[in-house]
């Protein structure tokens, strides 16, 4: 199927990232020395990743108007909004269930979401996730993380 007026909307996010990573990199610049180096290199690597996006559109874009590709897959629409609504559901339940116990649950529902179907990868990937979390934060750091009812 050959779709010549198809333009990724990567292109279009890449390049708008881009732009405010511009605008926003000629702002960090006019900040002190002392605080500029963070801002500036956060930035810069905004930047860089916002133009890789944008490369990855226009070769998504290439291939769909060569007919190599299909790109308009509903499921593949539908994914962003999915993964948007369960961070805000994450989010939520963070609150008021608690940090580790919610990361327990989405993780795992996350790694299903984008497609991993393997029982031992999500197993080992939460638990390794959630103890580097716990032994970095709450051991090393001291920093409290969201509690609620349950932990």
């Amino acid at each position: 199927m050959e779709n010549k007026k198809f333009i990724s909307n990567d292109v279009f996010l890449g390049f708008f990232c881009a732009v405010f990573a511009v605008i926003f990199l000629a702002q960090a610049l006019q900040f002190p020395d002392q605080v500029r180096l963070f801002p500036s290199l956060a930035l810069v690597l905004a930047l860089i990743l916002s133009l890789c996006t944008a490369g990855i559109g226009c070769y998504k874009t290439v291939q769909m108007r060569a007919g190599k590709a299909d790109y308009t897959n509903p499921e593949m629409k539908k994914r962003p909004f999915l993964i948007l609504g369960s961070i805000v559901i994450y989010v939520f339940c963070m609150q008021n269930i608690g940090f580790f116990v919610t990361s327990a649950i989405y993780l795992p529902c996350a790694m299903l979401l984008f497609g991993q179907r393997k029982v031992l990868p999500i197993i080992v990937s939460t638990v390794s996730v959630l103890l580097f979390i716990y032994w970095l934060f709450v051991i090393q750091l001291k920093v409290y993380m969201p509690s609620g009812f349950l932990f």
